[in-house]
């Protein structure tokens, strides 16, 4: 095992997951290059130590010339898609290595043009000299500030009844935040790590019914999953959409949930280290949060 890089930027600085790392690069006395749009409001990042604001645009690589200037690494956590744009500017810039978080909808078989743009962002890696590590979280949560399990939670507050694709067969692995950044820390200080690609999810899969019921459980409410043939749950989630109600998930959602979100874990576990948290724990935990949040106004 290497040391932890001294200085890392990061994109995507102001997101959820962000929201986590930079609390721990504080903790082992990292300095962050945090690299932020043009004319967005990063007063959010004074809270946490150690952390410069960079201006650019990660989507314009002209803007870019002194944004990763002294990094000896880089977390991307903006998206896939930039990768290729960015990479003549990380490697000009001296940064060598870096972890990448795209996303396990990479295997999904439906036409998605964000997961081919992922895809060709992981493609542009393997074809470069960088000493990459690619981390491919399943479905994310963790905090009220999930765009996951949250609206899960928020609706079972309110409605008993759940509408659940094909009974909500379909296998799914969440995977902490904590957990995420853990593997991201440990792919940056590892060198087995580099030019490999790790999936990062739960302890196991669970059917989808199962991972709505313990949502349930953690909001303290009776639970009733209705089966619905997917071409109709897709539809009560557009036209929910269109009339501005509430639902747990969006359409294009239903159609991934049909897929399975199971998988594996073992070389993440092998070289990184990884060991994620039971689903009950981390949903119970996020459930408080959001108690907590409410109660607060």
């Amino acid at each position: 095992m290497t040391a932890m890089p001294r200085t890392v930027a990061v994109t995507g600085p102001l997101g959820f997951v962000a929201s986590r790392l930079l609390p721990r690069f504080a903790e082992l006395g990292v300095r962050v290059l945090a690299v932020v749009r043009p004319g967005r409001d990063a007063a959010a990042l004074g809270t946490f130590a150690n952390v410069e604001v960079r201006r650019g645009d990660l989507a314009d690589p002209g803007t870019l010339a002194d944004a990763f200037q002294g990094a000896d690494a880089v977390v991307h956590l903006a998206g896939l898609a930039l990768v290729p744009g960015m990479l003549p500017v990380l490697l000009a810039a001296g940064v060598r290595a870096g972890v990448f978080v795209s996303s396990a909808g990479v295997y999904t078989k439906l036409a998605s043009s964000g997961a081919n743009a992922k895809r060709a962002g992981e493609a542009a890696l393997r074809d470069s000299p960088l000493a990459w590590t690619i981390v491919r979280p399943s479905m994310i949560y963790g905090t009220p500030r999930d765009r996951n399990l949250v609206r899960v939670l928020r609706w079972l507050r309110r409605f008993p009844i759940v509408p659940a694709p094909l009974g909500g067969i379909t296998p799914q692995q969440p995977v902490h935040v904590d957990d995420l950044v853990s593997a991201i820390l440990a792919a940056l200080e590892r060198p087995e790590a580099a030019r490999r690609a790790f999936d990062v999810g739960g302890p196991q899969p669970l059917p989808l019914a199962e991972v709505i019921r313990e949502c349930a459980r953690a909001v303290g409410r009776p639970c009733w999953i209705l089966p619905l043939p997917l071409a109709q749950a897709h539809g009560v989630a557009v036209l929910a959409r269109r009339l501005g109600l509430p639902f747990p998930v969006r359409p294009e959602q239903v159609l991934r949930l049909a897929e399975t979100k199971a998988v594996d874990i073992s070389p993440a576990r092998a070289a990184l280290g990884f060991s994620p948290r039971s689903f009950r724990e981390g949903i119970r935990a996020e459930a408080e949060m959001l108690r907590e949040r409410v109660s607060r106004g």
